[in-house]
């Protein structure tokens, strides 16, 4: 079983090799959630500047029958929002967060469009068995 000490390797990877052009503006930490049917991941930050952001991941990914690339692709969808200023103290760079294209542009500008295609294809493929199954 996955733990938050698995994920946060995963996510230090992806961050280094993905958005080592940002420089964190904030603490920003990563953690497995509870298990969710629809939501694959979020961000969110406290009222204050400096409060941490803290991107939770869907609880059901503990399960290593989900291919470490869906964690990868969920993990950088939310590292976007949080350069894009969602959650995060930079300032925003847009009004809306998916809006426009914003995530997929950003995920092909930076190498990730196969990761997201890959993982868009499992879900659609295999996330009905991941909840119905797992209770």
């Amino acid at each position: 079983m996955r733990d938050n000490k698995w994920l946060k390797k995963v996510a230090q990877n992806i961050w280094h090799k993905y958005f080592h052009d940002i420089s964190p503006t904030n603490d920003l930490r990563v953690k497995f959630g509870k298990r969710a049917r629809w939501q694959m991941g979020c961000i969110r930050q406290g009222r204050q500047k400096d409060s941490p952001s803290i991107i939770t991941i869907n609880g059901y990914f503990k399960n290593p029958v989900v291919p470490q690339y869906v964690v990868e692709a969920i993990l950088a969808h939310e590292f976007v929002h949080y350069l894009t200023g969602f959650s995060s103290s930079s300032p925003r760079l847009f009004r809306y967060p998916h809006r426009g294209g914003i995530i997929n542009r950003e995920m092909r500008r930076r190498g990730l469009e196969e990761v997201e295609r890959k993982q868009k294809e499992w879900v659609d493929e295999n996330w009905k068995n991941i909840i119905t199954n797992q209770k």
